[in-house]
């Protein structure tokens, strides 16, 4: 599913001003650049080093571990997925 093209289809790029219309295809190229997996992994791991830091002092060992691995979970499905598009292609 793609959320940001379900999002973007709900506003007509005649609402738009230039500028936003503009910051709305910077915004795509961005997300062009790396692939959804490449994204999630990257968010997966700047997650878990935020996580695991000891300044934290709220977050419980079992919070941290049980986000850890739904982050996991996210990237494998993620990569599945990706794997599953190019040899389908």
């Amino acid at each position: 599913m793609n959320t940001f093209q379900n999002s973007t289809d709900k506003t007509s790029k005649t609402d738009l001003s230039p500028s936003e219309q503009a910051m709305m295809q910077d915004v795509r190229n961005f997300f062009l650049t790396d692939s959804c997996a490449q994204i999630i992994g990257s968010m997966n791991a700047l997650v878990e080093a935020f996580l695991f830091s000891e300044d934290l002092e709220t977050v419980t060992p079992e919070m941290r571990i049980d986000i850890a691995n739904q982050l996991r979970a996210v990237t494998l499905l993620s990569k599945l997925n990706e794997s599953n598009r190019r040899a389908s292609c």
